[in-house]
């Protein structure tokens, strides 16, 4: 049923893009914060973008009581921006939020990312379930054919993964669309690649006609 519902929601989202405007972004601060940067949406559906910039309130306010309950008063910097990969008319709008947070005696800074899907004329959010309605149907996005996907990514960027890495257990949480529809996700310094790396952001359409891996 919620496949059906989810595939409801894409149809109609396409059907009625050519008619609806991109959404219009303007960046705010978070409590009056400087270093707080977060956009506001603005969409021709009130409803639609009220919904969205409540998701994105919450998904910040989160995070910060997520560090404030981590480190406490060993906090010494915390920061917060973002970008908009993809804005397409009255269909997806993605937003990636770069938290930066320093903690006092830590050997580096935590670097994260995490990123915000939606329907931006219905404001609804899309998140990883609905990645095989909403995607190109000729990709999977399964634990396999991202481990696979990210192997070669490896090879192809001299990028050396953890010596220990083996496979992934789950499709990552974090996701974004690129302008031309991509589907790219997301993987956090160290988690599966050494601190040196970064953020690896891999674009799962890239390398879907490339069979040869080598990379076990």
């Amino acid at each position: 049923m919620q496949k059906i519902i989810l595939a409801g929601i894409f149809f109609i989202m396409m059907s009625v893009a050519n008619f609806a405007s991109a959404a219009e972004i303007e960046k705010a601060f978070f409590d009056n914060n400087p270093e707080l940067v977060y956009p506001v949406v603005k969409t021709e559906n009130i409803m639609a973008g009220a919904k969205i910039n409540s998701e994105i309130r919450k998904d910040i306010q989160n995070f910060l009581d997520d560090i404030k309950s981590r480190v406490g008063d060993d906090l010494q910097t915390i920061s917060i921006s973002y970008s908009v990969p993809c804005n397409h008319k009255g269909e997806i709008l993605s937003i990636i939020l770069s938290e930066y947070v320093m903690v006092k005696n830590a050997a580096h800074p935590w670097n994260l990312v995490h990123t915000l899907n939606f329907n931006s004329d219905s404001g609804v959010r899309l998140t990883v379930e609905s990645l095989s309605e909403i995607a190109n149907p000729a990709n999977t996005y399964t634990p396999a054919e991202l481990t696979r996907k990210l192997k070669l990514y490896s090879k192809i960027n001299n990028c050396p993964l953890n010596w220990d890495f083996k496979k992934l257990d789950k499709v990552p949480e974090d996701f974004y669309f690129d302008d031309n529809l991509h589907v790219h996700f997301l993987f956090q310094q160290q988690s599966v690649a050494p601190y040196a790396v970064g953020v690896i952001d891999l674009d799962a359409d890239a390398f879907s006609g490339i069979v040869d891996t080598n990379a076990d």
